[in-house]
């Protein structure tokens, strides 16, 4: 099965080499530019004058998500599946070519920023750990956590498959982290690690050993930011040493990624404000600035997701011309664009047809409906353990097509307390709601089966161990 997934591998790595008249050109560049008030994540995606499709995505909190490898996607016996699944604790703006939940990078409400560069990567294999492909991972990454240090941790947490990628991540106090995977190890530059917040389609480490050479670096050759001889990240660092906090940083951000591009003119370029919330693009297709508040994006689960095609001809604030997601702009997308710069090695080798392949895309999202994976779904009522003047509590969580709704109650009251915060990663559950007094409770719970365990605890006080039963009804089955 391994060597079955390293072939996979190979096959998907090498997509835009195989395409004709291609100039070989896997040159995407990220960067963090901060000074002062000033805290903006840039990104180029260049591969070579392909034109290169792609969907924004608004991707809502509150949402129930079941994972995918990419070996089940890509073989026609779905080898190597995943089972773990997730309820998304944030919102997020994501740039995606393989439909929804399968970014190429983005940012979420909590201002945590994540993308991918080519570069050849060694994936850790742990049979124990849950499994998902590369861009699920970051999709996973994006809904659940606010911190690079928590998807460091990540990083040894999940079995990942899919081509090789190394990643940057960085959040809205600025720490930032490259994260590789080589030799099957997780390797990560961050802190005092990373003292330059770039990164391309070489290891970082690697980067380092070239950049003493330079001027301003510890050595002597003079880089010229216009000389596409000097490494990309030695021309960063200058461009980054150079930057006059009094200069728009948007204007700079855009001034360096066209600085940084490789031959042509980068297919995407897209730049993420983490004070301001606002995300900025353009693509070579479609020139013209656009605009995505994020500030005025509802993330709540009471709508769906909404998408807009990155290569839209519109200027300026982009955000009224969202629609919601549907399968059907899903499949449109993946048939008319994405698969014709695809070639047939990439899906055909695990014995899909075109549209097998495409229906796997687009058929991801119908395991968040299946009541089958609802484990958590029902009416609970749980006591405090070996106390007895605690209040009962009864949770209710419902669903609508893929939104998680939760209802609290103390003591059989009829008003439903405000549940916050809902996050649940695998069987791991927490949120936080308001009792009756005012006073803040964090909920941290287990479920197994039909048994549900948790501790509750304030600010400073611990409010005891709980253990709840589901109540099912006459008509109902352990699920």
């Amino acid at each position: 099965m391994r060597i079955e997934q390293t072939i996979i591998a190979l096959f998907v790595t090498s997509l835009f080499l195989m395409l004709p008249n291609h100039k070989t050109v896997l040159a995407c560049s990220t960067f963090k530019l901060q000074k002062g008030n000033t805290l903006v994540y840039g990104h180029n995606l260049n591969e070579g004058d392909i034109g290169v499709p792609g969907l924004v995505f608004i991707n809502k909190r509150g949402i129930f998500k079941k994972g995918r490898s990419w070996s089940e996607i890509i073989t026609k016996d779905r080898l190597n599946p995943s089972s773990h699944s997730w309820i998304s604790r944030y919102g997020s703006v994501t740039f995606n070519n393989f439909g929804k939940d399968s970014p190429d990078g983005g940012m979420n409400e909590a201002g945590l920023f994540i993308w991918e560069m080519n570069e050849e990567a060694d994936y850790p294999k742990n049979d124990s750990l849950p499994k998902l492909n590369q861009m699920n991972w970051m999709q996973y990454i994006l809904d659940n956590f606010s911190t690079t240090a928590e998807a460091i941790k990540c990083a040894s947490e999940v079995e990942i498959d899919g081509w090789t990628w190394h990643y940057f991540v960085g959040d809205a106090n600025g720490k930032t982290a490259a994260i590789a995977f080589i030799k099957g190890k997780v390797v990560v530059h961050s802190g005092d690690d990373m003292p330059i917040p770039a990164l391309f389609n070489t290891p970082y480490k690697r980067e380092l050993e070239l950049l003493k050479y330079f001027e301003g670096f510890g050595g002597e050759f003079k880089p010229d930011i216009n000389d596409p001889n000097v490494p990309r990240f030695v021309r960063t660092a200058t461009l980054i040493n150079q930057y006059n906090p009094e200069t728009d940083p948007i204007d700079y951000g855009f001034y360096m990624l066209k600085t940084l591009r490789v031959y042509d003119d980068p297919e995407w370029s897209v730049l993420f404000d983490a004070n301001g919330k606002n995300v900025y693009f353009r693509t070579r297709m479609s020139p013209e600035m656009k605009i995505v508040d994020m500030t005025k994006i509802d993330f709540n689960n009471s709508s769906p997701a909404r998408v807009i095609n990155i290569n839209t001809e519109f200027e300026a604030d982009v955000l009224p011309r969202f629609k919601d997601y549907n399968k059907e702009i899903m499949q449109t997308f993946l048939q008319n664009e994405l698969m014709q710069i695809v070639p047939q090695d990439f899906y055909g080798y695990g014995g899909l047809s075109a549209d097998e392949f495409v229906a796997r895309l687009v058929d991801h999202t119908d395991s968040y409906t299946e009541k089958q994976n609802h484990f958590f779904k029902g009416k609970w009522t749980g006591n405090a353990k070996g106390i007895n003047d605690l209040p009962t509590i009864t949770l209710i969580f419902s669903m609508n097509n893929d939104a998680v709704g939760a209802e609290l109650r103390l003591n059989n009251e009829n008003q439903s307390h405000t549940v916050d915060n809902l996050q649940m990663i695998g069987k791991q559950l927490c949120f936080t709601f308001h009792s009756g007094s005012g006073k803040i409770i964090e909920f941290k719970g287990h479920i197994q089966n039909d048994r549900l365990t948790a501790q509750l605890f304030g600010i400073e006080n611990f409010y005891g161990h709980y253990t709840f039963q589901r109540i099912l009804k006459k008509t109902e089955t352990n699920l």
